[in-house]
């Protein structure tokens, strides 16, 4: 995986390409969590003492993408990372990240 480093941590995004052919709530999927600040379907903000986290639907070229992306040094970037992914795969038979560069 790459990540830019700066001297406070690390920026990330990573692209998931999807068929969405069932809608994923990853907002209902998170929102236990106590780094949730808010959110609505795929749209999520978290933050910790140590990160700041989002997803997002996005398009490229007409087609559909979640991104994932986040600033700091700590764990939660992965755990949402991980967490999108499960939660996504659940619903296509079709899931695939991508580094953004």
């Amino acid at each position: 995986m790459l990540l830019t480093r700066f001297q406070d941590g690390f920026a990330a995004r990573i692209h998931i390409d999807s068929y969405f052919s069932i809608p994923t709530d990853l907002a209902a999927e998170m929102r236990s969590w106590e780094e949730f600040v808010t959110g609505r379907e795929y749209s999520v903000t978290l933050h910790s003492e140590l990160e700041d986290v989002s997803t997002s639907l996005e398009e490229d070229e007409g087609r559909p993408f979640v991104l994932v992306s986040g600033t700091g040094d700590g764990p939660l970037f992965f755990r949402v990372l991980g967490l999108t992914l499960y939660a996504l795969a659940g619903h296509s038979d079709d899931v695939w990240p991508r580094v953004m560069r």
